[in-house]
Parts: structure tokens; C-alpha cells; sequence
């Protein structure tokens, strides 16, 4: 036989510590794949942090290459997790990232040990020597150790090392065929525990007495191993049965049993076992050779990773996959048809404002102390989850009666209603809640939960902070807003809206002084869905910001052709939305209408909800000044519907307030409207803000604003809003009689 060569050629993917690539995006991991293909290394991959770690549990790699940004475990805390492992401490990683990282991204890859920061796309050739750097010095480190198993260094039940005692036993030499050790009394089982010598390794009776136990063994129980014991003595109570009717009464054509089970000891560990019988002659089980390995560390990740899946990070309740779990098996199997099942959908009204005023930190903690407050209200049986943002939803079992369910309510919004401190402000939030019963408000899980949310819109619908049973008329109004915000998304593309006028009337001169911009939305049929049904459904639904924009746009055309018309003194009111004002750049978008059809800013009037300004005073405070400072004109509409603090509105840059057609219309008649009517005037006046007036409908309105000193009066007794050659006829008419306005002289 000759001598084996120098140089032994290159290693083979089976003589290497494979590489893991990590990326939760089939097409990443596909590219990354063909770009390594020719390494000669073995490639396996992960789909997420999680899948990552339990890959890690089961063999080791030379280089992980890791995305950054994955949904559930990032790449930052799935490395951290990687380096808390003794095994994996030292595996070196690259962060592979396709979106910008900043210099603390770049901090925090450091401070988890990265060993490169690679920004995508980056060249191939770069990535393929990188990973042969790194694989080449796995290799050479290889070299330098013996082939074997890998020992865990930091998880184990008994202290690692090689045990040699059993190549002792076996010192006769290779001219016995079976060793001289007590008990092994047949080669099979010699071999076996042979081929396992550098495991935790037992050999017992068929009846599972001990024979021969590792030092490993004896070091870990002590007193508990002796001859004759039985090694069921040292597994968990609740799993000793199992273990023993697995090991001792396996079927004769199988002579291998894998299991896993708890073993007894202060803290709760697992063992996995790989068991061999050797059989006799009659084919009992003569023999058991098994071979043990702590696996509690993998349980324990496997625990996390499906809490993880299960439950909500936030707050650790379950989530929408676990309720819907639960759900299924609660409508699928009720052993009492008799005992009723709720279900509660729950949100927090007017949730964002904390967010948008406190910051997301202060809106997750008031999450948190929501969630403990509910579950406090229900059972152990009953379910609490989180399904999203706001919203949680509660699962109510075996209930006695229905009007359970609405105590449970009831519960629920006071504790929540209830104050709590976060970050020194004192908060007051209230929820709404729908309910729906199985099966008579729906028959499956998904039913259930969307009949038990549109009776949650309702309840907030009518002022929130109360709970709402489902009834059947919720569901074909849900259904009508749903095809109308389908219509006005239609209606936004195809520009199907159109602008209307309706003009402001100055009490001292009948002359009309301005005009308000209304929207109006034809239909093929020749009607026309009024605004009080799609505006808020626009609003809800996000679609008012485009629509609003489209307005914004159009008055100020309409403005330029009027000044070619030589109509340059009249100016024209547009609504802007509660959405609109909240985001940075509205006075930049008002700014930048009327700049590019080249129009004075002072033409241009807006109107603002008080509401819509209340919601974020401090915002809006610098908001309507930068508004203010483009020489444009403020009106506060609808005032006296909403919660204004006076001690904001004299901050507030102003210039008109809009009495309510709702006090309007009763102050004739009832003497506390109209209290409130001369209230808001004498407000405004106190202000220096001019009064306009909505929804004027009869002389006798008229004449008792004007008399107490209302500038501008507006609605259908003077003109409904009418297109815009209308409104160019109304302003060629010449000054209207204003009912109490004393007489003009004669011009």
C-alpha cells in the first residue's frame, strides 16, 4: 500500500462546519444561495430569527449571515441570543441590510459582535471572500482539534469531558469479541455502548435496573445509582410511566425508542434518549443501551419561540392567532349548547392623542396597564388578547345568562375608564365595545369577531366610552358605509366631485363678502349623495385627505378665474379636515395652491373644525401661525359642538369664529340657545374675532343675530350653495335685505 499523498486536495461541503444564512425573504435567500453555490460549502438557511436559533440548537456553523431587518426576531436581538450561548459565542457574523443604516445601526451591529456590516446589493465577489475567509479559518481551526462531537459547554446536565472508562473496560484488546465489563454479557450491547463511549450512557436491565452507568451519571444523581436501582427512580414523576412502558415494552420489530422526558433535581430538566434493545434469544428485551443528552436549553427556545408566535410582545397576552385558536376550539366543541359564548371587541377612544401628545412610549405603557385592568374583570377560563393597536377582545366561556356578558362589560369600561399615571400625566382614557353572541350573531370565529366589531363602531359611534350588542340593521349599515368608501375611492379617480358655493352676507351692507366652498357628489341617476353621509365616511376611512386636497386645489383655480373676470374682492372659505391640519406640511400645500395659479393668499379663507383644532392645542397653536403668517384668513367652524379651552382659543391666531347651525336654529325659541348664541358673541367680540353665522334659515334669525351683533349671516334664507355660474350671478344681483338690519340709505 502506498503512502497517502501531501497535499490531501480540498475539503469537501462534508468536511466543513456548514455556513447559515438568515433572511426572511424568499428572493434574498434564493440570490444568496446561487451566489455561494460553487464555495464547495454547505449552505443552510433560515427564514427567520427564530428558525435561526433552533437551526443553531442542532449543529454548529462556521459563519452566519444575517439580515437586520425581519419581522418578529430581528437580526440585532437574534444575535444577541446567539452570543448568550457558550456554543455559539464565538461564530462569527455578518449583518446583510438593503436599507440605509445609520451610525447607531452601525453601533448596535457592533455591540452584538458582528463581524462585518454588508449594505445591499452589494457585489458578489465581495460576499464569496468574505465567506471564504471565514470558512477557510473554521477549516484551519478544525485542523488543529480531533474529529468528534462537540460538547455544549454551557447547557448540560453533567459536566462535559471525554469518558475514557469505558475504553479501559475494553483493554483486552481487538482479540476479544466481547469486553469484560460487568453486565455487558452480549456483544450487541457492547458494540453499542462502544459506539456511544463519548455520550452520557446507561446500560440497564430489560426491566430497566442499572447495569452500568457513566461517570457522567453517577456524578449527576450519586446515591441514586447503584446496583439493582431502577432508572426510572430519577425521571420525573409525571413522566415515569410513560418512560418505562416506552423503554421496557418496545415492539419487537423495533428495536430503537427515542423519547423525551423530565428528569428529577431542584430545577426542571429534560433529557432526550436514543434507547437500543438488545434482545435475547426468545426475543425479550434482555439489554438496554441508552444514550442521554440534555436538552433543556432547546425546550427553553422552543418555549420562547412559541410564545413568541402566540402572544402579544407588548403585553404578553395572546394574540389574534391564539384567540382564533381558542376560538375554534370553543365553538367547535361546546360540551353545554346551553351555556351562552360572547365575544367582546373592545378599542380605546381617542387612543392616538396619547400617542401623538405623550409619544409611543407612554402609549405603550398605557397598553400595558389596559390590559391588566381587563383581565383582572374576567376568569382563568375566559381569554384576553390583543389583536392589533387599540384593540383587544375578550372571549367569554360558559356564561350563565346573556346579561353576563354585559356585566362583564360594564366591568371592563370602569376599570379602564379609571385614571392612571403614566410618565407624571394623569390620563383618562374610555372604551367602546361591541358584542356578539354564538351562534345567534354568528356561527364561526370570523363571524363572530367582525359582528362583534361593528357593534363596537357603534358604541363609539354614539360617544364611546359604553359597550353595544350586535344586531342584525348594524350589519347592513356597515355593509352600506363599506360600499360607499369603495364608491368614494371610484369617485377619487375618476374626479367625479364637484364644488359648490354657498355666500356669506354682511349684516351691515346686505353685500355678500365672501363665500364658503361646499362639495358635491353627483350621481349617474341624476341624485345626489348628500355630505353629511360621505364626509365621514371619507374621514374614517383616511379618504378625506385626498379629497380635501382636491378641494384646496380647486378653489384656487376658482379664485384665478374670478380675478380674470376682474372679481378680485371676494373671498372663498375651503374646509380643511381634522386629518389635514395634524400633518407638518398643510400651510406649506395652502401656500403652494395658491402660488401656482398665482393668487394673494388673502383670498383664500380656512376653515378648521374646533374639534379638529382642539385634539393637539400645542400643535396647532404654531400650526395656524404658520397659516396666519401667509396672510391668510382662520375660521373656527362649528364652534361651541366641541371642548374648547379658553385659555388656548386667546392664543390661537383667529380671526372668525362660526356659530353652530344647531344653536341657530333653536335660539328663537328656546331662551338657552339663544344664551348661548349671544355667549359666542360677545366671546368673539372680547377677542376681536368676527361672528359668522350658519344655517340661517328665517327673518326671525336674522333679525335676532343682527341684533346682537353678528357681522356675517349664512344659509338657505339668503341662497343654498349654488355652481359657480350661479354664484357669479348672485354676486351680480346687488345687496340682499338683511331681516333687523336698519335700512341703507339710498346710494
Amino acid at each position: 500500500m502506498s503512502d497517502p499523498p501531501d497535499n490531501p486536495g480540498p475539503a469537501t461541503a462534508a468536511d466543513d462546519i456548514p455556513i447559515l444564512l438568515v433572511n426572511d425573504d424568499p428572493g434574498a435567500l434564493f440570490a444568496l444561495r446561487t451566489v455561494l453555490a460553487d464555495l464547495g460549502v454547505e449552505i443552510v438557511t433560515a427564514a427567520s430569527g427564530e428558525q435561526a436559533l433552533l437551526r443553531l440548537l442542532r449543529q454548529d456553523f462556521s459563519l452566519i449571515l444575517m439580515d437586520v431587518k425581519m419581522t418578529g426576531l430581528d437580526g440585532f436581538e437574534t444575535a444577541r441570543l446567539v452570543r448568550s450561548r457558550p456554543r455559539s459565542c464565538e461564530t462569527p457574523i455578518i449583518f446583510l441590510t438593503s436599507h440605509r443604516a445609520t451610525d447607531l445601526d452601525r453601533s448596535e451591529g457592533c455591540a452584538v459582535g458582528a463581524a462585518d456590516y454588508l449594505f445591499m446589493p452589494v457585489a458578489p465577489e465581495v460576499i464569496r471572500a468574505k465567506v471564504l475567509s471565514f470558512t477557510h479559518k473554521a477549516r484551519s481551526r478544525q485542523g488543529l482539534r480531533p474529529r468528534g462531537p462537540v460538547q455544549e459547554s454551557g447547557g448540560e446536565l453533567w459536566p462535559s469531558g471525554r469518558d475514557t472508562s469505558l475504553e479501559d473496560a475494553f483493554s483486552t484488546g481487538a482479540a476479544s469479541p466481547t469486553p469484560c465489563i460487568p453486565g455487558l454479557d452480549h456483544p450487541d450491547a457492547a458494540r453499542l455502548v462502544l459506539e456511544h463511549a463519548g455520550d452520557y450512557v446507561a446500560l440497564l436491565s430489560g426491566r430497566g435496573a442499572w447495569l452500568y452507568a457513566s461517570p457522567s451519571y453517577q456524578r449527576a444523581f450519586g446515591a441514586d445509582i447503584m446496583p439493582g436501582a431502577s432508572y426510572f427512580d430519577i425521571v420525573h414523576p409525571d413522566d415515569r410511566r410513560r418512560v418505562a412502558e416506552a423503554l421496557t415494552h418496545a415492539p419487537s420489530d423495533d428495536a430503537h425508542v427515542r423519547l423525551q422526558y423530565r428528569i428529577t433535581g431542584p430545577t426542571e430538566r429534560y433529557l432526550e434518549t436514543d434507547a437500543n434493545a438488545v434482545r435475547t434469544a426468545s426475543g425479550e428485551v434482555g439489554q438496554l443501551v441508552i444514550v442521554s443528552r440534555d436538552v433543556t436549553e432547546r425546550k427553553q427556545m422552543e418555549a420562547h419561540v412559541v410564545q413568541q408566535s402566540f402572544h402579544d410582545s407588548l403585553t404578553g397576552l395572546p394574540n389574534r392567532l391564539l384567540l382564533m385558536d381558542r376560538l375554534t376550539q370553543a365553538t367547535a366543541h361546546r360540551e353545554r349548547p346551553d351555556t351562552p359564548l360572547a365575544v367582546l371587541f373592545m378599542d380605546l377612544d381617542h387612543f392616538k392623542e396619547v400617542n401623538d401628545t405623550l409619544g409611543h412610549a407612554a402609549g405603550d405603557r398605557l397598553l400595558q396597564d389596559v390590559a391588566e385592568r381587563v383581565s383582572s374583570c374576567v376568569r382563568e377560563a375566559d381569554t384576553v388578547a390583543r389583536v392589533g393597536g387599540d384593540e383587544f377582545v375578550v372571549l367569554l366561556v360558559d356564561l350563565r345568562e346573556l346579561a353576563d356578558a354585559a356585566v362583564v362589560a360594564n366591568k371592563i369600561i370602569a376599570a379602564v375608564s379609571a385614571s392612571c399615571q403614566i410618565e407624571g400625566s394623569e390620563l383618562h382614557v374610555t372604551p367602546s365595545i361591541g358584542l356578539a353572541i354564538f351562534p345567534s350573531d354568528g356561527a364561526d370565529p370570523d363571524t363572530l369577531l367582525r359582528n362583534a366589531d361593528v357593534a363596537m363602531y357603534h358604541a363609539k359611534h354614539d360617544g364611546g366610552g359604553r359597550y353595544a350588542f350586535f344586531a342584525a340593521e348594524m350589519q347592513e349599515a356597515a355593509s352600506r358605509r363599506l360600499a360607499l368608501g369603495t364608491a368614494l375611492q371610484r369617485a377619487i379617480r375618476a374626479d367625479e366631485f364637484l364644488m359648490y358655493y354657498q355666500p356669506k352676507i354682511c349684516t351691515a351692507s346686505g353685500s355678500i363678502c365672501g363665500f364658503e366652498s361646499l362639495i358635491r357628489w353627483p350621481q349617474a341617476d341624476g341624485s345626489w349623495i348628500p355630505p353629511s353621509q360621505f364626509i365621514p365616511v371619507a374621514e374614517q376611512t383616511g379618504r378625506i385627505e385626498p379629497i380635501g386636497a382636491w378641494a384646496i386645489r380647486q378653489v384656487s383655480a376658482q379664485l384665478h378665474r374670478w380675478r380674470e373676470l376682474g372679481i378680485d374682492n371676494i373671498p372663498i372659505a375651503v374646509n380643511v379636515s381634522a386629518l389635514q391640519f395634524q400633518r407638518e406640511n398643510v400651510a406649506r400645500s395652502l401656500a403652494d395652491a395658491v402660488e401656482e395659479v398665482g393668487v394673494p393668499p388673502s383670498l383664500l379663507e380656512v376653515e378648521l373644525t374646533e374639534s379638529g383644532v382642539m385634539s393637539n392645542p400645542s400643535q396647532a397653536i404654531a400650526t395656524l401661525h404658520e397659516i396666519h403668517s401667509l396672510g391668510m384668513t382662520i375660521a373656527i367652524d362649528d364652534f361651541g359642538t366641541g371642548y374648547s379651552s379658553l385659555a388656548y382659543l386667546k392664543r390661537f391666531p383667529i380671526d372668525k369664529l362660526k356659530i353652530d347651525a344647531s344653536f341657530v336654529r333653536d335660539m328663537v325659541t328656546d331662551p338657552n340657545g339663544a344664551a348661548i348664541v349671544r355667549a359666542i358673541i360677545g366671546l368673539a367680540h372680547v377677542l376681536n374675532m368676527t361672528v359668522i353665522a350658519e344655517g340661517v334659515e328665517t327673518a326671525e334669525q336674522s333679525a335676532f343675530l343682527v341684533a346682537h351683533g353678528c357681522e356675517e349671516l349664512q344659509g338657505f334664507y339668503f341662497s343654498d350653495a349654488v355652481s359657480n355660474v350661479d354664484a357669479l350671478a348672485l354676486l351680480g344681483r346687488g345687496p340682499y335685505t338683511v331681516p333687523g338690519a336698519p335700512p341703507r340709505r339710498p346710494s
